[in-house]
C-alpha cells in the first residue's frame, strides 16, 4: 500500500518561500499513531491528513512531535490540494471538520480565504523563562487563546521590526513554557504591511515556523485597536517569509493567502 503526499508552499506564490506543508488526502481514516509517524518521517512543521465526511472533509494536523488544534498554513495547503487535484471544483468551498470546529475555505481569484476562530488576547505578566528565552523585553506580553487549552500561546510586542528580525531565541528555555507557541510582533517598517511577526514553537517540535496562519487569529484582534482598523496585510519575517491578509470579524477572522505545489511524495505504508 502507498499514499501520495502533496508538498505545498503556503502563504506565497513563489516556490521555496512561505510555509511548506505536506497534505495526505485519504479515502478513509488511519490511526493516530500512523499519522504521527508519517508526520515525523516527513519532518515539516505540519502534515495534514484529510478524508471525506458528511458535509465536507475531516482535517487533522500533526507536527513531527504532536497533534495541533489549529493550523492555518496546512489548512490552506489542503484546500489548495483538493482544488488542484479535482477533488473539489473551483466554485465549491472546502469545508473541514477539525478540532477547532468547522472551517471553511473559498477561492478568491489567486487567493484562498479561510474562515477561522478569533483568538482572544489577554495581558499577562511575562515569566522570566519567556524573557530569557527571547532575550528581549517586550512592550506588551499576553496570552492568546483560551486558558487551559493545548492551543494557548504567548504574544509579545517588541519595539520595532528590527528587534523582531534580529531575535536569536534560546529554544531550550522557550520549550519549557507550558504553551503551544510564542508569537513575536511589531509594527512594520514598510507601508506595504501593517505589522510583522515571527512564531516559535519548540515545545511542539518546531523551533521557528516560517509562516503561521493561526497566529494571525490573535494578531488581528491585538492590532485592531492599536491601528484603528480591522483589515490587515501582514508579513512574517522568517527566513522564508510569507504574506497573510487578515480581516477581523468579531469572533471570526478571515485569513487569506496564496499557495504553490512544489512536489509529490509517494510514501509506502
Amino acid at each position: 500500500m502507498s499514499c501520495i503526499l502533496h508538498v505545498v508552499d503556503a502563504f506565497t506564490s513563489d516556490p521555496f518561500h512561505g510555509n511548506p506543508a505536506a497534505v495526505c488526502i485519504l479515502e478513509e481514516p488511519i490511526s493516530d499513531a500512523r499519522m504521527q509517524s508519517m508526520a515525523r518521517e516527513i519532518n515539516l512543521s505540519e502534515t495534514a491528513f484529510s478524508f471525506p465526511v458528511e458535509g465536507g472533509f475531516s482535517l487533522r494536523w500533526f507536527t513531527p512531535r504532536v497533534e495541533v488544534k489549529l493550523c492555518g498554513h496546512a489548512t490552506l495547503a489542503t484546500a489548495f490540494t483538493l482544488w488542484k487535484t479535482g477533488a473539489l471544483e473551483p466554485h465549491q468551498p472546502a469545508r473541514f471538520q477539525t478540532l477547532s470546529g468547522w472551517l471553511t475555505c473559498r477561492l478568491a481569484g489567486n487567493w484562498i480565504e479561510m474562515d477561522f476562530p478569533t483568538l482572544p488576547v489577554l495581558a499577562a505578566e511575562a515569566p522570566s523563562s519567556l524573557l530569557e528565552g527571547l532575550g528581549a523585553f517586550p512592550l506588551f506580553a499576553g496570552t492568546a487563546g483560551l486558558t487551559g487549552t493545548a492551543g494557548l500561546k504567548w504574544l509579545v510586542e517588541l519595539e520595532s521590526e528590527e528587534h523582531v528580525r534580529s531575535l536569536k531565541p534560546n529554544f531550550t528555555k522557550l520549550s519549557a513554557l507550558p504553551v503551544q507557541g510564542i508569537i513575536v510582533t511589531s509594527r512594520a517598517n514598510s507601508t506595504e504591511f501593517d505589522f510583522v511577526s515571527r512564531y516559535f514553537a519548540p515545545a511542539s517540535g518546531v523551533n521557528e515556523d516560517p509562516v503561521t496562519g493561526s497566529a494571525h487569529c490573535a494578531l488581528a484582534p491585538y492590532w485592531s485597536p492599536k491601528l484603528g482598523k480591522s483589515d490587515f496585510t501582514a508579513f512574517q519575517v522568517s527566513d522564508r517569509g510569507g504574506v497573510v491578509r487578515a480581516i477581523l470579524k468579531g469572533e471570526r477572522t478571515l485569513l487569506s493567502g496564496q499557495a504553490v505545489l512544489v512536489s509529490r511524495i509517494e510514501m509506502f505504508v
